[in-house]
């Protein structure tokens, strides 16, 4: 399966708020829970989209699963859209950021991402994670728990229902980490998203 090549990194400067900057998530640290494990004092802004962009689990973690990306869609192919939260982080919580994402060799940051805000079509240019080329396996799937906290986070901050939809039905596999999975299943019991995993998505 051919795919569109990477963004190029950019030299234009995130938007920064006092002493602090924004973040666009668009896989599982739009659950504010899971990103506030990260970054304690994260804040939601809004929902914003990235034009020209889609989700795609072709980053390849550490657990040997796929997780979140975004990949540039093909000059001659459909129009596409790729959905998440925006939020105000604390700059001395970047660093925890940082290491959470294994940046600088998982995915490289982007702090010139230009996103539009689903209230009023503003644009806003915010901080971001993209997979590094040699981090992407088209082969790889992410695991269920993983895909619930994405769609979980999804639910909670209302991304359009048909982008729900999108999220809930990308293909899993089943983590052999027991204690991995509980870990991740407690997450989602404790914001209500449980039932994410109970055969109910």
């Amino acid at each position: 399966m051919s795919i569109s090549p990477e963004a190029q990194p950019t030299t234009r400067r995130v938007a920064v708020l006092g002493g602090s900057f924004v973040f666009f998530a668009y896989g599982s640290n739009m659950l504010t829970e899971r990103l506030r494990e990260r970054c304690p004092d994260a804040r939601p802004m809004g929902v914003a989209i990235a034009r020209g962009y889609m989700l795609s689990f072709s980053k390849r973690s550490k657990d040997g699963s796929g997780k979140a990306t975004l990949l540039t869609t093909a000059a001659d192919g459909a129009s596409q859209e790729a959905h998440g939260v925006l939020f105000e982080i604390p700059l001395a919580q970047r660093r925890k950021l940082d290491k959470a994402e294994d940046h600088d060799k998982g995915y490289r940051r982007d702090d010139g991402f230009v996103v539009v805000s689903t209230d009023g079509g503003k644009k806003i240019t915010a901080s971001t994670y993209l997979a590094r080329v040699e981090a992407r396996d088209e082969n790889l799937l992410p695991y269920d728990w993983y895909r619930a906290l994405i769609v979980a986070g999804a639910l909670e901050h209302e991304l359009p229902e048909r982008y729900v939809t999108l999220l809930r039905d990308a293909v899993v596999i089943a983590d052999r980490d027991a204690k991995r999975r509980e870990r991740n299943v407690l997450l989602l019991q404790r914001t209500g998203y449980g039932w994410l995993l109970e055969g109910r998505a």
